[in-house]
């Protein structure tokens, strides 16, 4: 769920849940506050008890003042009434005209009724209900006014009770206010905090924890986020540069130890050769050359060594070129068996003299086309014959090539009956100047890049090569050209 459809959801949510809250906890702050301060009227009555007497003392006069007027002036009646409040700390003043009188068990004298009177001419006219507030000797006593117009004389009663305890309780009322807003937004809130800080603070304080580590160049730790909203799939696609990130450090510095190790190569190949030339020149320099034929043997070995560097840095030349997609391919339709015929009539040439039996195989189709740089190309299987031949070590060595078809792509593949490679080194034949421990030695000539060549020209041409062997006994090296592709 996302993030805007999930707060418009607590939007909606918070309002009616707010409104619930607010009338439930209202409802019981008022009946909580009601009930504490009642408290202090009921006295040590229960609530039911109060009610009742409260019920029975309201009956007793609306009765009287319907069916039996005249009772209402009799002090027996009164005196009913007046023991009735008693409970509630309380008694009956009834005032007929300029009379006041005091009934019931807790009564007061003149001196009260006095100080009633003339709180209650403060007080003006008053309608049905009009309340007094009358501190009387410590305590606060509360006159309830009850008049009765359907008789003919004047008659007010005062029903007093004892509010003291009710009065001070309300000191404390503003606390209720309080601790009631208080326990209001706590329901409210603690549900949004949560919210938010589930879906969204936790996983942007991680967001910032993974942003310090980065930048103090520490990649070695992972965000996982379960959450499907926004704040989520930030957080995984931080996660993913994260890991490009750790990735592409991790191919440079790859990449600088390669640059390294070429460096080194480079230094090591460049250095036999120019080695033996200085030697050579240095012999004719001296003297030691001193006939015509010796002269001539130290020409043509330089000569040979200087040929030996200008291959390896035109290899090494090309294969910076192809790194770098600088060198051009020039893609044609090219009929695969016409190919073939003349990449095997060139091999022919080069090797027929040196004793080396080549034999061919082509199964790909008379009317095949493939799309390719056909110069490329023949210098890749060139590079690959030609590397056989160089680890050959066999009395009667025989190099086969093979021209066919698999699924979508061309095949090429060329086996020799050579010394062969343990399988862990066979990963390792592409890499520029790679060469098996056991045969890496002056006395093999050349760039240790041809392999290394071949590759990247296969791979331009969206192919793949590989290679298998047999220790002792052969070695093939094959790679495919893909049959439908375009190219410019």
């Amino acid at each position: 769920m996302s993030i805007r459809l999930k707060l418009i959801l607590t939007y909606i949510i918070g309002i009616l849940l707010t409104a619930a809250i607010v009338t439930v906890t209202g409802i019981g702050l008022v009946s909580a506050v009601v009930s504490y301060f009642a408290s202090g009227i009921i006295k040590d009555q229960s609530p039911r008890e109060a009610f009742g007497r409260g019920i029975d003392l309201f009956v007793d006069l609306r009765y009287a003042e319907r069916y039996n007027p005249a009772e209402l002036a009799s002090p027996a009646f009164a005196s009913l009434l007046g023991d009735q409040l008693k409970p509630f700390g309380g008694f009956l003043v009834v005032q007929a005209g300029e009379r006041w009188e005091s009934y019931g068990a807790l009564k007061e004298e003149n001196t009260f009724l006095a100080q009633l009177r003339k709180d209650v001419s403060k007080m003006g006219q008053h309608a049905d209900g009009a309340v007094t507030v009358i501190s009387w000797e410590g305590r606060e006593l509360l006159a309830v006014r009850y008049d009765f117009p359907a008789i003919d004389e004047p008659l007010t009663y005062y029903l007093v009770t004892d509010v003291t305890e009710m009065w001070t309780k309300g000191d404390r009322f503003p606390l209720f206010v309080l601790l009631g807003i208080a326990i209001l937004f706590g329901i409210i809130l603690v549900p949004l905090i949560w919210i938010t800080t589930k879906d969204i603070v936790r996983p942007l304080r991680q967001l910032e924890q993974g942003s310090r580590r980065i930048a103090d160049g520490d990649l070695n730790f992972s965000l996982q986020s379960k959450v499907s909203n926004e704040v989520g799939s930030v957080i995984r696609s931080y996660e993913k540069m994260r890991s490009e990130l750790e990735r592409s450090i991790g191919a440079q510095l790859a990449l600088e130890e390669n640059r390294k190790e070429l460096i080194s190569n480079i230094s090591h190949d460049l250095k036999t050769p120019l080695t033996s030339i200085k030697g050579y020149v240095e012999g004719i320099r001296e003297g030691v050359a001193n006939d015509p034929e010796k002269l001539k043997k130290y020409i043509d070995v330089v000569y040979t060594k200087t040929l030996d560097m200008d291959r390896m840095i035109d290899d090494l030349f090309l294969l910076s070129k192809l790194d770098l997609e600088q060198e051009k391919f020039h893609f044609d339709q090219v009929p695969l068996a016409e190919f073939y015929g003349q990449t095997m009539s060139e091999l022919y040439i080069e090797y027929e003299r040196a004793g080396i039996r080549l034999t061919g195989e082509y199964e790909a189709g008379s009317d095949a086309v493939a799309t390719m740089d056909a110069q490329k190309l023949k210098r890749a299987i060139l590079n690959i014959v030609g590397n056989s031949v160089k680890f050959m070590d066999k009395k009667e060595p025989h190099i086969h090539v093979h021209f066919g078809q698999l699924a979508e792509a061309w095949v090429i593949a060329v086996t020799d009956n050579g010394p062969g490679m343990e399988q862990n080194e066979l990963e390792r034949i592409f890499d520029r100047f790679y060469r098996a421990d056991a045969n890496r030695n002056q006395n093999v000539s050349g760039s240790g890049l041809g392999l290394a060549i071949v590759k990247q020209i296969v791979a331009f041409h969206g192919g793949t090569i590989t290679a298998r062997s047999e220790l002792g006994q052969s070695m093939t090296v094959m790679f495919t050209i893909p049959m439908n592709q375009s190219r410019a």
